[in-house]
């Protein structure tokens, strides 16, 4: 799961800087689950994997990505990132999360994320 590890973040550094989500499919099995924290965000497969990468990278204006911490299992991987960058609308965001990714070094088969969604509540009538 190293190898894999390794191309997942690549991939989603891709997303970040160039809105290419090509890499990211290619990861992705034909079977694959794809689920965002908020559960109403469910996917499958590659054509799954292309709406749920396209739907991630739409919130956000400018995006960057650090992962700070990982564990990394035979198959699978938790990967602790924080995101800053910008939302579409110009505000500044900064969050952090979890993505639990599974698979082998050749097709992931399961990306789960969990992330703190404060950063995305939108201010109401000039208070927050």
């Amino acid at each position: 799961m190293h190898t894999m590890t390794e191309r997942f973040t690549d991939a989603l550094h891709r997303i970040d800087s160039d809105r290419d989500v090509q890499p990211m499919v290619e990861l992705t099995g034909d079977d694959a689950e794809l689920v965002k924290l908020d559960e109403h965000h469910q996917t499958r497969g590659k054509d799954g994997a292309k709406t749920f990468w396209e739907d991630y990278r739409n919130v956000f204006g400018d995006l960057e990505t650090t992962f700070t911490h990982s564990v990394v299992g035979e198959d699978s991987a938790a990967l602790e990132w924080t995101s800053t960058g910008t939302l579409r609308s110009g505000k500044p965001f900064r969050y952090r999360g979890v993505t639990v990714i599974e698979g082998d070094e050749e097709r992931l088969t399961g990306v789960r994320t969990y992330y703190d969604s404060a950063a995305f509540i939108q201010e109401r009538g000039g208070t927050a």
